[in-house]
């Protein structure tokens, strides 16, 4: 099974991500590196990081095709995967949807949110080193304006502060749903 952890810039999905699969034992998958290495060779790369303006549909399907072969690959050593992904389109979340369910037959997702009050405190008092952004505040705010709602069910997380909370809920839930076994707490 893949559980794909969304979330818009701020909102905690990393952290959330990297709970649930140290919580289950799932591997661990950051499209954000992904990213990286696509984004870097984007011509408009520059302009886009200094104006945060989210990247050209060329360019994140590119992303995406990787992401879903490096899927591929991670299918013949893992029984599942957490994937640390935005989320925020609906056409190129459906390309992983798609690939989630050809390779692994089942898919979860969890959406992270948090409010914006919190989202721009954690953006403008955190130091992201190594982080795919340079202005993580003005690249959120691009995410807000093109966001593209889910049109089929997601867990939400509401990351306002602690999140182990959260993951309570959340590991209760999965065992239940996706039959997965946590770790004894």
């Amino acid at each position: 099974m893949i559980i794909f952890v969304g979330g818009l810039i701020g909102a905690g999905k990393s952290t959330i991500a990297r709970r649930i699969a140290g919580e289950f034992g799932c591997h661990y998958y950051d499209a954000d590196d992904t990213k990286r290495r696509f984004f870097e060779a984007d011509p408009d790369f520059e302009r886009n990081m200094a104006e945060g303006i989210p990247f050209s549909d060329a360019t994140r399907v590119k992303v995406f095709e990787q992401v879903i072969a490096d899927l591929e690959m991670m299918r013949e050593r893992h029984d599942h995967v957490v994937v640390d992904e935005t989320l925020h389109r609906r056409d190129l979340r459906q390309r992983l949807y798609q690939a989630a369910e050809r390779l692994y037959g089942s898919f979860l997702i969890v959406w992270v949110r948090a409010d914006d009050e919190v989202i721009l405190e954690r953006l403008s008092s955190t130091v992201r080193k190594g982080h795919v952004l340079d202005d993580p505040v003005a690249m959120y705010q691009g995410f807000r304006k093109t966001f593209q709602e889910f049109n089929r069910p997601v867990i939400v997380v509401n990351n306002n502060g602690d999140a182990d909370e959260e993951i309570a809920q959340l590991r209760v839930l999965l065992e239940s749903v996706a039959g997965l076994v946590g770790r004894q707490a």
